[in-house]
């Protein structure tokens, strides 16, 4: 019985050594699988490395931004096309009114200084008073085209209006948009107050005096341009945004990039 219990000495030796030996193959070949697995998971074996997968990221980013900007840029376009078409009749209005004003100064002078130069005929004559050689009152601007030009820019933004609120971008765009559509809404509004202006001041005075200035046209009640705070700040986002997604400024009508029409501000900062 001792015999069977107890091994060999020699047999003993060599079958602990084998099974310590599996045991060490067995274990090293688990650790190995794991490590094997957790790099192919990180990429680092058998799959896209961190570097692949950010350029595959950005290049996805990209072709989806190129989607959407070539649309809002189109909607932009079309805003800068309204802008053009408002500043130059807002200048010429302008001109206009302040040519009259000073022309209608100058004649009040002239008709001053006839009235001091008859002061005496004149003080109290009643119904007899003298025929005196006054100056003939200036023409009324015209203002024909700029109204016509604003009120086409009236209609564009309302347009432009209901095809941005109903797009309702969630996106990377989505701020470009607000932007958009605030600007649209400001020009739109300085159009139609100033066009509202420039219909009051065709219509013919009331009486042929001069006294105070009541014929004067009141240039200080125009609005200017109130959507160009926002237009500088929808430039600026996009640019960054360009810039952040690693796309070339150049081939937008951007800061940086082309400029389609010096005249409006699509590349204001």
């Amino acid at each position: 019985m001792q015999e069977i219990l107890t091994p060999a000495r020699q047999g003993s030796r060599g079958g602990g050594w084998g099974l310590g030996l599996g045991l060490v193959l067995v274990v090293l070949l688990v650790v190995a699988g794991l490590t094997f697995a957790t790099l192919r998971s990180t990429g680092v074996v058998g799959g896209p490395s961190e570097t692949e997968r950010r350029a595959a990221a950005l290049a996805q980013e990209q072709a989806d931004l190129r989607s959407g900007l070539g649309v809002f840029m189109e909607i932009r376009a079309v805003f800068f096309g309204a802008e053009r078409r408002y500043l130059p009749a807002m200048h010429q209005a302008r001109v206009q009114i302040q040519e009259y004003n000073t022309e209608l100064a100058q004649v009040e002078a002239q008709i001053d200084e006839i009235n001091s130069a008859n002061a005496a005929r004149l003080r109290g004559c009643g119904s007899s008073c003298p025929d005196l050689d006054y100056p003939a009152y200036p023409k009324m601007p015209e203002l024909g085209p700029q109204i016509k030009d604003l009120k086409a820019v009236v209609q564009r933004t309302g347009e432009l209006h209901g095809q941005l609120s109903a797009l309702r971008e969630t996106g990377v765009l989505a701020m470009a948009y607000s932007d958009l559509l605030s600007a649209v809404d400001l020009l739109g509004e300085d159009a139609r107050e100033n066009l509202a202006s420039l219909k009051d001041m065709r219509r013919k005075p009331k009486t042929g005096s001069y006294a105070d200035g009541r014929t004067r046209l009141r240039i200080g009640t125009l609005n200017g341009n109130s959507s160009l705070p926002v237009i500088r700040r929808m430039n600026g986002n996009l640019v960054r945004l360009l810039e952040r997604t690693d796309l070339p400024v150049r081939g937008y009508d951007l800061p940086g990039g082309r400029d389609r029409d010096r005249s409006d501000h699509s590349t204001a900062v």
